[in-house]
């Protein structure tokens, strides 16, 4: 991502998806170094999985009334351009894939504040049944949500780079 360029047409890509948060990043975020820590990483890419679980019909009263819940599996963040105080960002998000149990997704974090890609977030998480703390199958309802979801996503004129390093296995 050296190539002005190609982050310039990234950012341009990025913002089809859609958009799951805004913030305006807080002194208290800062490390050392002048910059966003990389911890509020994770913590901003959670509130985008929150809102993308919400509109797309995944988060359901199950989730409300604490029967279903998604747990992290795996995730891979790369950090392309430095996050400062003040900054207003905002998290697009895409689905990569899903099967009977799993969502495979990437957040992007963007500065609105510089129009530019400051990090992506891959993701694979598992739905479980919280009431027995294992992973459970999606309702039929939200299989159809992801269909739809994943279908929209595949019409983009174009497809994110993933990192190679997490990809949905055939469950043993």
């Amino acid at each position: 991502m050296t190539n002005p360029n190609q982050t310039d047409t990234l950012y341009e890509q990025v913002i089809q998806l859609p958009r799951t948060v805004e913030y305006v990043i807080p002194a208290d975020y800062i490390d050392a170094n002048g910059h966003m820590n990389v911890m509020h990483y994770t913590g901003i890419g959670n509130m985008g999985m929150q809102r993308f679980v919400e509109v797309n019909g995944i988060q359901s009263d199950l989730f409300r009334r604490g029967e279903r819940g998604m747990f992290a599996l795996r995730q891979v963040i790369s950090y392309l351009k430095e996050v400062r105080e003040g900054e207003q960002i905002a998290v697009h998000t895409g689905l990569i894939g899903y099967d009977a149990k799993r969502l495979h997704f990437i957040h992007y974090i963007i500065s609105l504040t510089h129009q530019r890609v400051a990090s992506t977030d891959e993701r694979i998480a598992m739905y479980m049944d919280m009431t027995v703390r294992r992973s459970t199958p999606f309702e039929p309802h939200i299989l159809e949500n992801l269909a739809t979801i994943r279908t929209n996503y595949s019409q983009l004129a174009w497809q994110p780079e993933v990192s190679g390093a997490i990809q949905l296995k055939p469950i043993q």
